[in-house]
């Protein structure tokens, strides 16, 4: 697996960082490390004395400067746990050059952080990482800054080994049997795993609650046929997990917002990563970004991939 992390020095970079060095991806994955320096606040201007111009060109060296330290310092922190990959500089606005970055160097995946604080803040996307989410051509892992009492990658729930103590991972998985759902499925079956490792596959059977709606759906016939379909699907999901992890469970829910659904279990449940399909690489198919993804990336109290098709 290809994969560009997107860095800036923040916490939440820090944190995407950490996500990277200590998830399970694929053997032989390698990594690019991006940072993206925007000029446009330090403008060298005709109408600006030489004095000020040469206060800018001081800044623009400097930042020009620590751009770079950090790189290094990143580089070699991904090379001494064993990661291939190279480090790039490029100028512009950040969004749009990681966007145009992920597709030059076709990668499989676009790491970065949430760039959220505290508090409710917390929970919500930066402008870059939302517009990464909605137009890069690839897929896109948002690493949100744990919760206090858990680490970067697992819950407080520790297993010592022989040699160390890792933290126990817990994955969910939306799940409906669609075409992006199918290639989240895809994804997390061939992650290498351990066996701590917990993944919960979650489909959600959408209900009309307006004026009791609810209750004849339960009654059509169609709708119960529906929901036996997604459970052999569940079930299905299920056997095809196992190939990563012993520890596979299945979870039905029904509710009029399936986003408020998965994020209700997610959090209940301790979840450190969230996966979800989502539409295509056309234009229009970036676009038309599900809501259900938007909302999950941009709501969720642990980090999000969103694999696209």
């Amino acid at each position: 697996m290809r994969i560009l992390l997107a860095t800036d020095g923040s916490d939440s970079a820090r944190f995407a960082l950490d996500f990277l060095v200590d998830f399970p991806f694929p053997a032989k994955s390698e990594a690019v490390v991006l940072s993206v320096i925007d000029w446009n606040a330090f403008k060298i201007e005709k109408e600006l004395s030489d004095e000020h111009n040469r206060t800018i060109r001081k800044a623009q060296e400097f930042i020009q400067d620590e751009t770079e330290q950090l790189l290094t310092s990143e580089g070699e922190r991904l090379r001494s746990a064993d990661w291939a990959g190279s480090v790039e500089i490029r100028h512009g606005d950040p969004a749009d050059e990681i966007i145009r970055a992920a597709q030059d160097l076709e990668v499989d995946l676009v790491v970065l952080g949430s760039h959220g604080t505290s508090g409710i803040k917390r929970f919500l996307l930066g402008s870059v990482s939302r517009r990464v989410l909605e137009y890069a051509s690839c897929s896109v892992l948002i690493v949100k800054q744990p919760s206090a009492g858990k680490t970067e990658t697992g819950s407080t729930e520790m297993v010592s080994g022989e040699h160390e103590t890792r933290p126990r991972r817990r994955i969910l998985l939306a799940y409906d049997n669609s075409e992006p759902s199918r290639k989240a499925l895809s994804l997390c079956s061939s992650l290498p795993l351990d066996d701590r490792a917990e993944v919960t596959a979650v489909s959600v059977m959408p209900l009309v609650t307006a004026y009791r709606q609810d209750i004849r759906q339960h009654m059509n016939t169609i709708w119960q046929q529906k929901k036996h379909a997604a459970s052999v699907a569940l079930e299905e999901a299920m056997q095809a997990l196992r190939w990563s992890t012993p520890h596979v469970s299945a979870v039905m829910r029904e509710g009029a917002n399936v986003s408020e659904e998965i994020l209700d279990l997610a959090e209940k449940s301790e979840t450190d990563l969230i996966v979800v399909g989502c539409k295509g690489k056309s234009a229009i198919q970036r676009f038309l970004l599900g809501s259900i993804t938007n909302r999950i990336a941009g709501h969720a109290h642990c980090s999000v991939w969103a694999v696209r098709i």
